[in-house]
């Protein structure tokens, strides 16, 4: 009795923790909540891949206050995988912050194949995120859609980004009407939140200075 209490409490916890930072909570399950959002059929994942820039999103707990954030996609062919690593910029410590996941199709079989995938930021299962591509043309443009279980509940945290092939957003007006009407249509637009990507501040990441050789003497006569 006391567990099952204790569960509750530290989930009702959670959810007012996400409410507070601004992060969208719902009551039910991802198949529930999901249901109207919609995302590519015909997608193509090999179009897909590379690096993307993040123009805005809900806040994550993982991305708290990070700029500069781009994410990279690689197609991992030995597990029939892909790896995803997303860095950011944090202003308050000063330095770059990575973190790396995997994601797979969710239907693999599914013809005409869609734009869902399973993400994976951890080992547990509960790590699980659904990782929808809600529309992209792939050279300039992509909206993310995410949803994941809140353990303990019966809610969800879902997540939104606009992507860009490049720092700055093409400023064609039928692209940028389009995803001013998938935002305002399927997303809370007070929720989100831009992405710094000035060149100022995404400064280039200090490389790692190189190991010295090793200097090799001579034999003592």
């Amino acid at each position: 009795m006391f567990g099952e209490t204790y569960l509750r409490l530290a989930a009702l916890v959670s959810i007012l923790i996400a409410s507070a930072h601004g992060y969208i909570v719902k009551d039910g399950n991802c198949s529930l909540v999901s249901a109207g959002i919609p995302v590519v059929t015909n997608f193509d994942l090999q179009k897909y891949l590379g690096r993307w820039y993040e123009i805005e999103r809900y806040e994550q707990d993982f991305l708290r206050d990070l700029e500069c954030v781009t994410v990279e996609y690689k197609d991992n062919v030995e597990n029939a995988t892909i790896e995803l690593k997303t860095k950011g910029y944090s202003t308050e410590k000063e330095a770059y912050a990575s973190f790396t996941g995997t994601a797979r199709v969710y239907d693999p079989l599914g013809k005409p194949p869609g734009g869902k995938l399973i993400v994976n930021y951890g080992i547990k299962s509960s790590n699980e995120s659904n990782y929808w591509i809600v529309d992209t043309d792939y050279t300039r443009f992509s909206i993310v859609y995410t949803c994941m279980q809140i353990d303990g509940s019966e809610s969800v945290i879902e997540g939104y980004w606009m992507l860009s092939r490049t720092p700055e957003l093409t400023e064609e007006l039928q692209i940028t009407e389009k995803l001013e009407f998938l935002k305002n249509t399927y997303f809370i637009p007070s929720h989100v939140r831009s992405t710094n990507q000035t060149e100022s501040l995404c400064r280039k990441e200090p490389e790692k200075q190189p190991v010295p050789a090793a200097l090799i003497l001579p034999p003592l006569p």
